[in-house]
């Protein structure tokens, strides 16, 4: 007995000796760059018209607005920026070399800029440069070459290396150390020029079981020195809105429930993700009290351009949202660019809802009951195009627009947007059984409106207009969801107590959207 307590005064004393808290930092967050160098652009014309009428980004304005978010990050004084994947539109490696250029005025400045690939980013058979009626295959990076590219973002200085994946651990601030997780699948792209039946770039992500112990050790070990921990990756860990595993499933890791509870359990509570392009922030609670938030940051490419200033000060992370309000690039006269960057999500959507119906309609029967596959015939790609955009597109891209701000439920007639789609989804199901289930439309129209695909889709709609969780009042598993977060200007108090020892973790959330986080429990 004498020799266990010795042995724990002196495992005490020494853990004691290296616990040292960040006292202070100030954190940029920017997302998904997707950055396109203008060397890629070698002639205007049809193939360059033909890709950006089927995106959402602001792609011609990306060198702009990269600069721009630069210039904000160093006005706003941060000593430490997280970018989470998606740097490039397609991993060309002269875009890579470009975001290099373009953020080392950050780094000039003694900022620790910290990175991690997205989908986009590696051994992308999508890179290509455009010369007016066709594009060119121009040089991806492998990644070997990524870590080399990125080697003073985060990687020669990282403390731990994850020999399964390109994650690392560095610790910017004395005290802090950030979990920097690759979760991509770029080793499952495929090229025809290897082989393939097509070129493809997996949208996927998941983090390998060898990558996930490697990320408890590096936890417990920070821990066990007292450092404070959060985490940064491309993919979402929590689900945003209700059902977003069944209808947007890429932009979660593929096995999100299992990544989100070894997180927990592990003592990992605050995750900054991107990918959706969407200001979020999610919370989701097990039955052991076990706490985990996932930020997810929208892309400084689409409307409405924000990036993120958290100041950690003592155990504060106060966490600010903020937009890009001008670039040096030509608007039309008269408009602002917040007005410009919402008019190209406007104008894109429904070229790019065209385009998705064209390359998934094939497989569009798989989302009905299978008692109705023999009834309902989907029409042709162009009629059921026309009748997606006809019944949902207005109502739609207001949905899709506040999603991409956050806090939509703050929105001026949120609810009268909210029982708009509800109506127009109602409306297309009527349209599209006339037009499939002939004589029998109005029976099948009433089994469809009452599917569960249909019932998912509406309850999809509500929750995110909602800002909350609906189904099951947000208890999914076990587990307590809650989206009803500000999304954009939020405080998480990270305290600790003198038992350094233990690993526990639990949480409890105070008015005002304050949320006090014990990382040690006695």
């Amino acid at each position: 007995m004498k020799r266990i307590i010795s042995s724990v005064f002196f495992f005490w004393v020494i853990t004691s000796f290296f616990f040292v808290e960040a006292q202070h930092a100030r954190i940029g967050v920017i997302s998904d760059l997707h950055y396109t160098h203008p060397a890629l652009i070698v002639e205007k014309g049809k193939a360059l018209e033909d890709y950006l009428r089927r995106d959402r980004k602001l792609l011609l304005e990306s060198d702009a607005l990269l600069r721009k978010s630069v210039e904000n990050l160093l006005c706003e004084d941060v000593n430490v920026v997280l970018i989470p994947g998606d740097l490039t539109k397609d991993g060309e490696l002269v875009g890579h070399r470009g975001v290099v250029e373009l953020l080392s005025p950050l780094r000039e400045k003694g900022v620790k800029v910290l990175v991690v690939p997205g989908n986009h980013d590696i051994d992308n058979p999508d890179a290509v440069s455009f010369h007016g009626g066709e594009t060119h295959k121009v040089e991806s990076v492998t990644p070997a070459e990524f870590k080399d590219i990125y080697s003073d973002y985060g990687y020669d200085s990282a403390l731990s290396l994850d020999e399964h994946s390109l994650s690392y651990v560095n610790e910017p601030v004395e005290g802090l150390r950030i979990i920097c997780i690759d979760a991509c699948k770029y080793r499952d792209n495929t090229f025809i020029s290897r082989g393939a039946k097509k070129d493809s770039c997996v949208t996927h992500g998941t983090v390998k079981p060898e990558t996930m112990n490697w990320i408890k050790n590096e936890v417990r070990l920070a821990k066990l020195l007292g450092k404070q921990v959060i985490a940064m990756m491309h993919h979402g860990v929590v689900e945003h809105f209700d059902h977003q595993s069944f209808f947007a499933s890429p932009y979660l890791v593929d096995n999100f429930e299992w990544v989100q509870q070894s997180f927990m359990e592990a003592g990992l509570n605050v995750v900054f993700t991107g990918h959706f392009h969407a200001s979020d922030i999610a919370r989701i609670e097990d039955e052991k009290g076990n706490y985990l938030y996932d930020i997810e940051t929208g892309s400084i490419v689409t409307y409405p351009c924000p990036y993120r200033v958290i100041d950690l000060s003592n155990n504060h992370l106060d966490i600010q949202t903020k937009l890009t309000d001008s670039i040096d690039f030509p608007i039309p006269s008269g408009m602002n660019f917040q007005a410009y960057a919402k008019k190209m999500v406007d104008v894109g959507f429904n070229e790019m809802i065209s385009a998705l119906i064209s390359e998934y309609h094939s497989s569009l029967p798989v989302y009905l009951p299978r008692w109705l596959k023999g009834i309902i015939r989907i029409p042709d790609a162009e009629k059921f195009t026309d009748m997606v955009l006809f019944n949902l597109s207005p109502s739609a891209v207001e949905m899709l627009v506040a999603h991409y701000g956050g806090n939509e439920n703050n929105i001026e007639n949120a609810h009268r947007h909210k029982e708009e789609l509800l109506l127009a989804i109602d409306s297309f199901v009527r349209d599209l059984c006339k037009a499939s289930a002939g004589s029998l439309s109005g029976i099948i129209e009433k089994l469809v409106v009452r599917s569960k695909t249909i019932k998912k889709t509406k309850q999809a709609v509500s929750s995110i207009w909602e800002n909350t969780f609906l189904t099951g009042k947000g208890v999914v598993k076990g587990r307590l969801m809650d989206n009803s977060i500000n999304d954009l200007n939020y405080l998480l108090t990270l305290n600790t107590n003198e038992n350094i020892n233990n690993g526990n973790f639990y949480a409890n959330e105070n008015v005002n959207d304050e949320v006090e986080v014990k990382l040690f429990s006695e």
